[in-house]
């Protein structure tokens, strides 16, 4: 039974489509189509259920918007990922597909890489879902607890003072969504941090589509609300609420906590930036550091050698010069004092990184405070 072929139900009313999408699926799962949304619906209900399903957005009839939210409105089928397939790549046409619970968008002409990586991911995302579903509800009755003793600005006080304790950007985005929780909130949050970004949810997997929306809408505005969605942008950090509740002024009371836990979580992420580059400095200046001493080690046996030569060949060359003994030490003595010099100058550098090394190490016990 393990070894059956997981489900993936292709809902498009173009023959043509379906055959392309069915071509390239079918070595790999077990196929079925609709060319319609509401044959779409019947066949999700009947078991086995699809594991996984491809929307066209553009039907006759019910269009693929309205039968995904008919699909998520349903409890037997609302844990079943729909990927939308569109020949548009606008903000606003993946802004409706999420709107109505869509977790990816494909487009036209499809790229066959690309489908079964996208097929593959939502099928994993469905079954980490239901693994993570007793998790999630018991965190949710912690949460509620948590929320009844600590109050609602306790929460953002207790965040603050766990801030402070936090090592690491993955932490503090984790910190963020674990202290959200506490208002019975599902959130996601985005940290955009040296040209990359890190998301974290809630609820793990998180939505391809939810992390682009979330890059695509991070300087649309400090605060954006729509329905029960909730987005808010501080810095850095994107977050997303995904059911705000409907009572407006417990909503507003949570808008202004929400804001003050985003901008000292911004306040820390940069603490956080400002450390990470003092370590790269710091990592790289001791390598740095340790080169240079081996450059200078290797040049201090050259030009011993070099002087010993020059000794060696000074001597042998006396004979032939003439000179009296006297002018032969006078000689020997001006060269040896360069060569005392010479080591002298050397020992002065070793000294100089010898007082580089004790700052780098003050900057490291400065870094691990």
């Amino acid at each position: 039974m393990s070894n059956e072929k997981k489900r993936v139900l292709i809902v498009d009313d173009s023959p043509d489509d379906i055959r392309i999408l069915m071509a390239n699926l079918k070595q790999d799962y077990a196929v079925l189509a609709a060319t319609s949304g509401e044959k779409a619906l019947e066949m999700a209900i009947k078991s086995p259920q699809p594991d996984a399903i491809l929307m066209d957005v553009s039907m006759p009839g019910m269009n693929g918007y309205e039968t995904c939210r008919l699909l998520k409105s349903n409890s037997e089928t609302q844990d079943v990922d729909v990927i939308f397939v569109s020949a548009h790549d606008t903000v606003e046409e993946k802004l409706s597909g999420y709107d109505v619970g869509g977790s990816d968008y494909l487009i036209k002409p499809v790229q066959p890489a690309e489908l079964l990586q996208k097929v593959k991911q939502a099928i994993e995302n469905k079954e980490k879902r239901r693994e993570s579903t007793v998790e999630v509800t018991e965190a949710m009755k912690v949460a509620m607890t948590a929320i009844t003793s600590a109050g609602e600005q306790g929460v953002v006080l207790e965040f603050m003072r766990n801030s402070f304790s936090v090592s690491s950007i993955e932490n503090l985005a984790k910190l963020i969504v674990d202290s959200i929780a506490h208002y019975d909130l599902s959130a996601s949050v985005q940290i955009r941090y040296a040209g990359e970004s890190l998301n974290f949810s809630n609820i793990e997997p998180m939505p391809p589509l939810e992390k682009e929306l979330l890059s695509r809408l991070n300087d649309a505005g400090r605060l954006i609300e729509k329905g029960s969605r909730f987005i808010a942008n501080y810095g850095d950090i994107s977050l997303l609420i995904k059911n705000m509740p409907e009572d407006e002024e417990y909503r507003g009371r949570l808008r202004d906590h929400l804001a003050l836990l985003i901008e000292g979580a911004d306040a820390r992420l940069q603490v956080l930036k400002i450390h990470q580059q003092l370590n790269e400095l710091i990592e790289s200046s001791n390598k740095a550091l340790v080169d240079f001493q081996a450059q200078q080690q290797a040049q201090k046996e050259k030009s011993v050698r070099i002087m010993e030569n020059v000794m060696l060949n000074l001597e042998t060359s006396f004979l032939s010069y003439g000179l009296t003994e006297e002018q032969e030490n006078k000689l020997v003595n001006v060269i040896e004092k360069g060569i005392e010099q010479s080591m002298e100058n050397f020992n002065q550098g070793l000294q100089i990184d010898e007082h580089m090394k004790m700052i780098l190490n003050r900057l490291a016990q400065f870094q691990d405070q």
